[in-house]
């Protein structure tokens, strides 16, 4: 496939005329497309640091001229790789508050670090495109997926600057940030990031494997909803590979109850009804995503789970909110937090 060419257009009067406004001191990354010969050169420079280069993206390969200076991104699950990687990021979306993000709609996890590089908050929910041109980026992303993505509005974005889309759903946040960094410029960073994080977890795994070897494991991990469908990560699930890399086991579940799930189209998630839960909690400790001790005190107070092996032990444990959905810096906190468990 030859690369995409994005060109820059008028999106109505009123943003050609902030874009002209602006145009003096930005730097612009233009794409353009290329034979296949010089898309594999311009691959070939991405892993030295030159440009141009092409960026594999959820839609294709895209070439870009040059390192982008100042980056919008419209989603907020790609804002906080792009700040893991130091990118020039000068604005992004957010989303309504909640018990994941702060008053201004940022992850809680990474919040302070967007605060302290002074990135600004362009909108909540819906893309606002005056607010993104006044912005004067030069590049634009976007996720294919997600409450926070802006792909159908990806025609009116290109218009403003080089747009990329990526698919966040099907890959670890270690793949993310390393797709990323190839179209910020900040492969070696993503590099150190992984490295580090690497390295955390082999701390952490020898920290904890006392714990495992007196009876910690198996252990359970969920979403704990009762009434409601609770739902049980499966070693496919980004938190059970994590848990895996940790040296946990996660409890096996009994055939009818992955049945449910495999019904339902998911490996790596399972909806778990109030009847069936006990049944599926057989670890020797529970930990509780996207909740924090009233979560985890609410579980052990559940009548109908009195008999649950973590729950007699008094090994049920909240990840907090941010152990939903992992990037670098919740990947981090959830790790921290394990340990602090089970050390």
């Amino acid at each position: 496939m030859s690369p995409t060419t994005l060109h820059r257009r008028s999106v109505g009067t009123r943003i050609a005329v902030v874009l002209g406004a602006l145009a003096i001191g930005v730097t612009t990354v233009a794409c353009s497309s290329d034979d296949e010969s010089a898309d594999a050169a311009a691959a070939a420079t991405a892993q030295s640091g030159e440009w141009p280069r092409t960026v594999e993206t959820a839609k294709g390969p895209v070439t870009l001229d040059a390192e982008p200076q100042r980056v919008v991104s419209t989603s907020v699950t790609l804002t906080g790789s792009l700040l893991s990687l130091d990118a020039p990021l000068i604005g992004t979306a957010a989303q309504p508050k909640s018990t994941v993000t702060n008053d201004q709609g940022l992850f809680t996890q990474w919040a302070d670090v967007a605060a302290d590089r002074d990135v600004e908050v362009l909108y909540q929910g819906q893309p606002n495109v005056e607010k993104i041109t006044a912005a004067a980026p030069d590049l634009i992303v976007v996720s294919t997926s997600g409450a926070d993505s802006a792909a159908q509005q990806v025609d009116v974005l290109s218009k403003i600057a080089p747009t990329l889309l990526f698919d966040y759903s099907d890959k670890s946040w270690q793949e993310l940030t390393t797709q990323l960094a190839a179209a910020v410029g900040k492969e070696d960073r993503a590099k150190e990031r992984i490295a580090e994080f690497d390295a955390k977890v082999d701390e952490a795994k020898n920290t904890i494997a006392p714990a495992l070897q007196a009876g910690a494991a198996p252990v359970n991990i969920l979403t704990y909803n009762n009434p409601e469908d609770s739902r049980i990560f499966t070693t496919e699930s980004a938190q059970g590979r994590l848990a895996t890399r940790l040296g946990l086991t996660l409890a096996t579940l009994p055939t009818e109850i992955t049945g449910a799930g495999a019904e339902a189209g998911r490996s790596d998630i399972v909806a778990v009804n109030a009847e069936n839960l006990p049944l599926a909690l057989t670890g020797a400790t529970t930990f509780i995503i996207n909740a924090q001790q009233p979560g985890a005190d609410r579980m052990k107070a559940d009548p109908t789970l009195a008999a649950v092996p973590s729950v007699q032990r008094g090994a049920v444990y909240p990840l907090d909110y941010d152990s939903f959905r992992l990037d670098y810096y919740s990947a981090n906190n959830v790790v921290d937090r394990i340990v602090a468990a089970l050390s």
